[in-house]
Formats: C-alpha cells, sequence, structure tokens
C-alpha cells in the first residue's frame, strides 16, 4: 500500500543487510525460524518456489512491546537480485509481502491497531489477521499488499507478486508460535551460533571462531554505520591488548559490502576476525541497533553482558570482568 512506501523507504537500510534465502527442495520445505518474534514459519510451497526472491528482514522493535518482521519480494530471481542490493541499485524493485507483529501485552485487534497508529503504522483493524496467542502474547500478520507495483515490473512478477500477497490463508496455516525471546536478561547460559565467510569467501563458523579463545568480544556492525567505523581504532587496539590473555576481538559484519569492507580493514589496520553473516542472525539474537558489543565463552555460551551503541571505554574493562568469571 502507498501508506506503506515511507515505512519500507527507513527499512530499506536493514534490507542492504539481508542474506538471500534460497528456496528449499520441495521435499523439505523452507522454515524460517524467528524466536526473538516468537514465531516459526513453513513456506507455503508458492513462495517457497518462486520466481522472484523472498527476502525475510531481521525481527525488529516497535516500541510498547511489539516486535515486527518484514517480509519483501524482489521483482528478479536470486542472483539479480543479490547483486542489485550489493550495488545499492536503483534497478532494483521490491515491495513488500506482509508483516508479523508480536504483541507483548494481552490487547484485542482494537487495542493492537491504536498500539501500531501509535507507533506509526496506521493500520486497522480489518487489515490485524490474528496468528494466535500464547500467554500475553498476541501474533498479528498483515498483508501488504500494493497494486501500484505492478506498474513497476514486467508483467510476469506482476502476477507472481499478486498471488503472494494472497497466501493469507497458507501464511496463518505454516506459523508456529511461541514466547518472544526478548528480554536480554534470557540470554545467559545461551549458546550464540552462525555460520559465514570472511572477506575472502572462506566458510566461518561460530563454533570454530569461540572455541580458539577463554572470552570473545563480539561486535556487530555494519559497513554503512558510521559510528561502527569510529570505533574501529579502539576495537584494534583492544584485540592487540587481550589477544596474550586468550581473548580476542570478533567483527560480525551484517551487509554485503564486502568491497567497502576491504577498504576499512585495510585503512584501520584490522587484524581481528571479521566474519559476514546473514540476516538470520537478527531473527534469533535480539539487537536494535548498530554497533552491539556481547561476549561469549569457548563453547559459545552468552556471558551476560551486551552493550547497544558505540561505547569502546565499557568494552576492554567488560571483556576482562568476563575472563575472570572463567
Amino acid at each position: 500500500m502507498k501508506r506503506m512506501k515511507k515505512w519500507i523507504a527507513v527499512l530499506m537500510l536493514f534490507l542492504l543487510c539481508a542474506g538471500i534465502l534460497c528456496a528449499a527442495a520441495e521435499e523439505e520445505p523452507a522454515v524460517t525460524d524467528m524466536p526473538v518474534a516468537g514465531l516459526s514459519l513453513t513456506w507455503p510451497k508458492a513462495l517457497a518456489g518462486a520466481k522472484g526472491t523472498v527476502i525475510p528482514e531481521g525481527v525488529g522493535f516497535l516500541g510498547n512491546g511489539i516486535y515486527y518482521t518484514g517480509w519483501y519480494y524482489c521483482a528478479a530471481p536470486p542472483e539479480e537480485t543479490e547483486r542489485l542490493l550489493a550495488a545499492n541499485s536503483p534497478d532494483l524493485k521490491i515491495d513488500s509481502l506482509f508483516y508479523t507483529f508480536s504483541v507483548g501485552e494481552d490487547l484485542d485487534v482494537s487495542g493492537v491497531a491504536g498500539a501500531l497508529n501509535e507507533a506509526g503504522l496506521p493500520l486497522t483493524e480489518k487489515e490485524l489477521l490474528p496468528i494466535g496467542k500464547l500467554d500475553n502474547w498476541t501474533f498479528w500478520l498483515y498483508m501488504a499488499f500494493d497494486p501500484a507495483f505492478a506498474d513497476e515490473v514486467t508483467p510476469e512478477f506482476a502476477e507472481e507478486y499478486a498471488a503472494l500477497c494472497g497466501l493469507q490463508d497458507e501464511l496463518l496455516a505454516g506459523f508456529t508460535i511461541s514466547e518472544p525471546f526478548n528480554e536480554y536478561g534470557r540470554l545467559s547460559d545461551r549458546v550464540i551460533t552462525f555460520e559465514g565467510t570472511d572477506l575472502d569467501g572462506n566458510p566461518v563458523s561460530s563454533a570454530e571462531l569461540f572455541s580458539r579463545y577463554e572470552v570473545t568480544m563480539v561486535n556487530l556492525w555494519a559497513t554503512w554505520c558510521e559510528y561502527c567505523i569510529a570505533e574501529f581504532p579502539e576495537l584494534q587496539a583492544i584485540h592487540t591488548r587481550v589477544q596474550d590473555k586468550g581473548c580476542a576481538v570478533v567483527g560480525l559484519m551484517l551487509d554485503q559490502d564486502l568491497e567497502s569492507a576491504r577498504a576499512l580493514v585495510s585503512e584501520y589496520g584490522i587484524t581481528y576476525p571479521i566474519v559476514v553473516i546473514s540476516s538470520d542472525f537478527s531473527m534469533a539474537f535480539p539487537y536494535d541497533g548498530f554497533p552491539t558489543t556481547f561476549y561469549v565463552n569457548r563453547e559459545g555460551i552468552f556471558l551476560e553482558t551486551k552493550i547497544t551503541g558505540a561505547h569502546p571505554d565499557l568494552y576492554e574493562d567488560a571483556l576482562l570482568s568476563m575472563l575472570e568469571k572463567q
């Protein structure tokens, strides 16, 4: 819908971080787990088999106890979409498919619509479809079909987009719900996992990386984040100082601009590992800004502290405190 365009423009920054999720084999349905939002979706066949590219955005927070996920459609095959996203190309034709909302209060549809309106999303009660209810949490689906998108793309993709935006019944049947993983305190004793690559494309796993150090300081960043880049010199200095203590800094990069990343690593003399990971990570780990820094032990178990924002003066003390407890 046109009224969603402004919101989509804001979210495009996050789409630059999105990894492309390829459709799974027909005998193995694609499943996207979103524990931060308390949702898991088994993709309907039409969604998994789309000729265009379906991109789920990471979980976001709207305030007032409301978490959301955005799902988007790109009128291009996955390889072409990935290329256009990496280039931030204006040729990329993208629009929203649907959103989910996980609401941390026992509100009826009228209350949810009111809360979303307060958050700047002018949705009506009729547009909110109930996914389910668990304890004090309610879960909702919004189908975000925009007829104007058909005028921007070829008929083949326009027809597919319209069909996918009509999948509300299949989507509702494909969701399973759980208590949203939204309280930072509940991260304690949780194993943090991810798969990614280094800046040369070599595979990297969290298990292999974390096992090298007593405590690893993990810094989430993106190439477009000025605050992230500004703290690079101190991150490198910390990494240098703590290496002889069996500790390290690791950077997790959540966008795909490898050229910019390589240039930054060279400019700032970064020697700590940089790992490129997909947006799936944001569906499993609660963070609401860049940079975000946290700590894990050799087993990848989260160690209490999570720091949101650029606070390099806090990092080393927190790391050494975690080390003393090992």
